[in-house]
């Protein structure tokens, strides 16, 4: 029998190291393709008009989406942070900050799944369907708070 903590077993309930291309596959199985890139810590995907992204750090694998606003970067508006601090307030799976480093903000939703003890190809299916779920919902609670903000304005 093998000690190796991050050794695979026959039944697969050993938690293994993980990698991009077992992020890659385990996107697969749930439908999402996507595509790791030269460095082996990132891999990039499309769903739903969304462009996901993939980083891989020592202790962390963390899922992205960005989505530009109208809003110019430097826009006092604070309706777009308070749909934030009420999408964090609300959704355990993911996050959302606003990012004001370009011409226009940027809403992104990051969910991070722990990754430094490895996970079984079971563990790594059901973080990466929560976090992408989590990821894209937030995206959504986001676009309809901020909506929804408009609109009591206008009233």
């Amino acid at each position: 029998m093998s000690t190796n903590p991050l050794s695979t077993d026959s039944a697969g309930s050993t938690p293994q190291l993980v990698t991009v291309d077992r992020v890659t596959a385990a996107l697969a199985e749930l439908g999402i393709e996507a595509e790791a890139d030269r460095s082996g810590r990132a891999a990039a995907a499309e769903l739903s008009g969304f462009s996901l992204l993939f980083v891989l750090l020592d202790t962390v694998l963390i899922a992205r989406t960005d989505t530009e606003t109208d809003l110019p970067a430097d826009s006092t508006d604070a309706a777009i942070y308070l749909a934030a601090n009420q999408v964090n307030s609300s959704y355990l799976d993911a996050h959302a900050v606003v990012v004001n480093r370009g011409e226009h903000l940027v809403v992104r939703t990051e969910a991070e799944i722990s990754v430094p003890a490895g996970l079984t190809d079971e563990q790594l299916s059901a973080s990466l369907k929560a976090a992408v779920d989590g990821i894209v919902e937030c995206q959504a609670a986001m676009r309809a708070l901020t909506e929804q903000l408009d609109e009591l304005r206008e009233d």
